[in-house]
């Protein structure tokens, strides 16, 4: 098995912007009260999550031989912002739940496409660091 390193660096700039090169690709986080220059943190990582589902939608489709015309997907999180405010709660700082929504165009009736959703998300890995509890080391240099 050929384990594959994924790596992204990142910098804070002026005020809450933080700038990553990942691969070929330029990246801005903001705040929406700051200089709202990309999403924030949290929009980012469930954008993550959306859109390897929609690419995971894409492959499993290919090998089942489902002709997926289009799939849309909305990804909804709540969250108790206190706990990243500094303040107490009982809540997770995290979200709390989780929702995924897609629209799935392709000729399947709706337990076909409730099934080709649950392989999808069984395949993809965000939903997958999500579902059980990855391993999370962290240090300061």
């Amino acid at each position: 098995m050929n384990i594959k390193r994924y790596r992204v660096n990142t910098k804070m700039t002026d005020g809450w912007q933080v700038r990553a090169e990942v691969g070929k690709h330029r990246m801005v986080i903001d705040q929406p009260a700051a200089g709202d220059t990309g999403p924030n943190p949290l929009d980012t990582f469930l954008f993550a999550l959306a859109g390897c589902v929609s690419t995971i939608a894409k492959m499993t489709a290919r090998e089942q031989g489902v002709e997926l015309r289009g799939i849309e997907v909305e990804v909804t999180g709540e969250i108790n912002p206190a706990g990243l405010a500094g303040k107490p709660s009982d809540d997770p700082v995290g979200f709390r739940h989780i929702d995924i929504q897609a629209d799935i165009d392709a000729d399947l009736d709706e337990a076909g496409k409730q099934a080709f959703l649950d392989l999808v998300c069984a395949r993809c890995p965000v939903h997958d660091n999500l579902l059980r509890a990855t391993p999370l080391r962290h240090q300061s240099h």
